[in-house]
């Protein structure tokens, strides 16, 4: 028996040590459960603190549960004021039944709502006063609760920014009317004198030229140059203008089309220079702004004419692909131009040749690269002295494109003023 009661004994003492071994591992491993739960929070409410918003956490009944220094730093309560509080507390009061609507609705379906998403917002401070602020909405699941992460944003600075910014353009509008009415002005009321000058300096040589010795004639036309002159640098100013302020007005064209009325709008100076105009390459259909692009072949056809002292001008025009753009070339045998100033042509007013030499304002290439540069494209020149020069621009590939060109009849773009030699 006694053997028998120090078995029991000795198992007894057995199973109660194993039971007190797996107490103090189940006591080590809640430790350390608390302890790491004890870190996350602390990391949590560390990341809380350093959110550069203000957040609140608002628990299923609408009360705020947690609470970041930013949102105290923004409203003017503390921390104690705002735990346990209905959330409509930092809501002006004219909006709070509506707000207890919207929160009813948003609860019933939580969904992340990022910055952005919905209408600006007034929040109210402790003191009355109301501030903007941007709201973005995170559901969070606690267990068997749902809670909503508020992000709560102060946009005083970006609305402030926004009103300068209104006022700003009211300003520059109120600035592009007055250069409308400039325009006006300058349109109708310089170019029409200008054009009475032009015009009675033609008839001073006409009536009384037998009259004018030598210097007379230079100087009455040396007045009449003056004032054709000014005329087509006020059209040219113009033109620049109206690329600036008004930007291009896309459409599909066939720039077939454009090239054959840049040749009937440059028939006299064609024929008068016993010029050619040569089409290599079909040119494609392309999305564009028509009126502009016509303003870049007159002017680059209108130069390949007039900078040419050969007696047979010859201009070449072309197209080609290159990755998502089109080509277009326009290339002559005429003078040339110096490599060292090739970036300089594109400049207002910049002009490489006495007045008297080559007629012209220097607005033409300017009026080039800002149709071309304001469509997406570019342009350069290739040339050498005495061997002719190739302008070069891009049109950019556009989605709207039709995928067959309108066409022409054979040889269409030499129909107009083609070979007048």
């Amino acid at each position: 028996m006694r053997r028998a009661d120090g078995n029991t004994a000795d198992q007894t003492n057995e199973r109660l040590r194993k039971e007190l071994t797996a107490l103090q591992a189940r006591l080590t491993q809640l430790e350390r459960l608390e302890s790491e739960h004890g870190q996350a929070e602390a990391k949590f409410r560390g990341l809380l603190e350093a959110a550069p918003d203000a957040i609140a956490i608002v628990d299923g009944t609408g009360r705020i549960v947690l609470v970041n220094a930013q949102t105290e730093a923004l409203f003017g309560y503390g921390r104690d004021e705002l735990i346990g509080r209905p959330v409509e507390l930092l809501v002006p009061e004219r909006f709070r039944n509506a707000h207890i609507g919207h929160r009813s609705a948003y609860a019933s379906a939580p969904r992340t709502r990022p910055m952005g998403q919905c209408l600006d917002l007034l929040g109210r401070r402790k003191d009355g006063t109301e501030v903007p602020i941007e709201v973005s909405l995170s559901p969070m699941t606690m267990g068997d609760e749902v809670l909503t992460i508020s992000t709560l944003r102060d946009i005083t600075e970006r609305k402030r920014t926004e009103e300068e910014l209104r006022v700003q353009k009211r300003a520059l509008e109120d600035k592009v009317r007055e250069m409308d009415d400039f325009m006006h002005v300058v349109s109708h009321d310089l170019k029409e004198p200008l054009r009475g000058i032009e015009a009675f300096a033609g008839f001073l040589l006409e009536d009384y030229g037998p009259s004018l010795d030598g210097d007379g004639k230079r100087y009455v036309n040396f007045l009449k140059q003056a004032a054709v002159r000014m005329r087509d640098l006020i059209h040219d100013l113009l033109t620049l203008a109206s690329i600036s302020r008004k930007g291009p007005t896309t459409q599909t064209v066939d720039l077939n089309r454009i090239l054959a009325q840049a040749q009937r709008d440059l028939e006299y100076t064609i024929q008068q220079k016993h010029a050619e105009i040569r089409v290599v390459s079909t040119l494609p259909t392309v999305v564009c702004d028509p009126t502009q692009i016509g303003e870049v072949f007159n002017n680059l056809i209108s130069n390949a004419v007039k900078f040419n002292t050969r007696p047979h001008p010859v201009i070449e025009i072309a197209s080609r692909k290159e990755g998502d753009a089109h080509v277009i070339s326009v290339a002559d045998n005429g003078i040339g131009i110096d490599p060292r100033y090739m970036e300089r042509i594109f400049g207002l007013f910049e002009r490489l040749h006495p007045q008297e030499e080559f007629e012209g304002t220097g607005a033409g290439l300017a009026i080039c690269k800002k149709v071309v540069e304001g469509g997406g494209g570019r342009i350069w020149v290739t040339s050498q002295p005495g061997e002719g020069s190739t302008f070069s621009f891009t049109i950019p590939k556009r989605r709207e494109e039709s995928s067959t060109a309108e066409q022409l009849p054979a040889g269409g773009g030499n129909v107009e003023g083609r070979n007048a030699s």
